[in-house]
């Protein structure tokens, strides 16, 4: 029999909104915007004490496209407009065949930039406050209050002990349907395999970027482990085969732990001349892909073009050119949860689908749509399966999403 240690606790009540995101990533973002813009009470929920995730924290400084390679842009709303948000400070630029906001044609390079992740989260912070939507950081989510399929609250836990926050619709953008998962949701458990990414300096990248003028010269955002390929193909470049599950302690601990000991063995800035430099390492455990939810509906390998009558909007294949895929509204949402969607990594993808929706373009556009449906499910007050999805769609694309696809 296992030891344990029963813990009972009157936990206070500190909060009431009408909807709360859990995490502060991307698709959390987009969330709350979508939300706060709708006119609702809004509070993000952030383990950390940056937002934007692994699009910050975790230095995956990559906003893959918006288009579909072949000059037609796919995702607008609010994933566009946080694209040109990366590159306000620092350094990126957004495709000069792009700048126009209309459509360049065939040849035009792809509609993504590489960003400075730091700078970028700053300009986070600048927009959410703008916005103000509330904010609670350093602050981990422990569990959902349920009844009846619905939940009543989040249970949370910080510096001043724990607590919990009521709110009318939930959120769940914490990249590892963790609010989901704990409320009883169907859940899918993914495996990844072992990178690390991190920035870098040398003296010889300093005098390179001193003599080209561009910051990005001077530093590399490097990466070891298993890295994607131009063709969307991984390989491992050091025989690391190992899978990590991500949604343990033991997992996450091995894994950033191996991902530090590959960074000492491999990479050229590790030099004892003291010629180079890390910079930064990341804040976060670089997982792919923890677990997702098993929706209403999912999105399915094979579906490239196909008409989605519930569609939220559009993405394309960040690995190549001409897919495109419509994006159910069932995808967000769990059977059996009455006032919960998910958003990111975590919506309902099978296979190559979830490859497919686990990078930042995505992740906006379906925290847009969860932020969205969850305003409407307030000022109906209905379940989140009952959304009118044609209301839904309407906003959605009064607010820049392209909701349907006409190849």
């Amino acid at each position: 029999m296992r030891d344990r240690i029963v813990e009972k606790l009157e936990v206070p009540v500190v909060g009431r909104y009408d909807v709360i995101v859990a995490g502060g990533g991307i698709a959390g973002v987009a969330a709350a915007l979508a939300a706060r813009r709708a006119g609702m009470r809004v509070l993000i929920i952030e383990k950390s004490v940056m937002f934007g995730g692994l699009a910050t924290l975790g230095l995956i400084a990559h906003y893959l496209p918006l288009c579909d390679g072949h000059g037609r842009k796919v995702i607008g709303g609010i994933a566009e407009e946080l694209l040109k948000l990366s590159v306000k400070y620092g350094y990126g630029r957004v495709p000069e065949a792009w700048s126009s906001g209309t459509d360049p044609g065939e040849g035009a390079e792809r509609y993504a930039v590489k960003y400075c992740g730091h700078t970028f989260a700053l300009a986070l912070d600048e927009l959410i406050e703008a916005e103000g939507i509330d904010v609670v950081l350093d602050t981990v989510f422990c569990r959902p209050v349920m009844q009846r399929g619905r939940c009543q609250a989040l249970v949370v836990e910080n510096k001043s002990g724990r607590a919990a926050y009521r709110s009318e619709v939930v959120v769940d953008a914490t990249g590892d349907a963790d609010v989901m998962a704990r409320a009883g949701a169907g859940i899918v458990e993914g495996e990844n395999q072992l990178s690390i990414w991190y920035y870098a300096t040398s003296l010889e990248r300093m005098a390179a970027g001193a003599g080209s003028g561009r910051l990005e010269d001077g530093v590399e955002l490097a990466v070891h482990g298993k890295v994607v390929g131009s063709g969307g193909e991984e390989s491992p470049e050091a025989g690391e085969t190992e899978v990590y599950r991500g949604i343990g302690a033991e997992q996450v601990t091995a894994m950033v732990m191996a991902g530090r000991r590959l960074l000492r063995s491999q990479s050229p800035y590790m030099r004892a001349d003291r010629s180079a430099c890390v910079l930064t390492l990341p804040g976060m455990p670089q997982f792919r892909k923890t677990r997702r939810i098993r929706g209403t509906d999912e999105m399915k390998p094979g579906s490239a073009f196909e008409a989605q009558p519930s569609s939220v909007g559009c993405v394309c294949d960040w690995r190549a050119a001409g897919p495109v895929f419509e994006v159910p509204y069932g995808s967000l949402i769990a059977p059996g949860i009455a006032n919960v969607l998910t958003a990111g990594r975590s919506v309902a993808a099978e296979g190559d689908m979830w490859e497919l929706m686990r990078v930042i373009p995505p992740a906006a556009l379906t925290g847009q749509a969860a932020g969205s449906a969850a305003a409407i499910a307030v000022e109906n007050k209905t379940p989140v399966d009952r959304v009118p999805i044609t209301v839904l769609q309407e906003r959605l694309v009064s607010d820049g999403v392209i909701v349907h696809w006409d190849r």
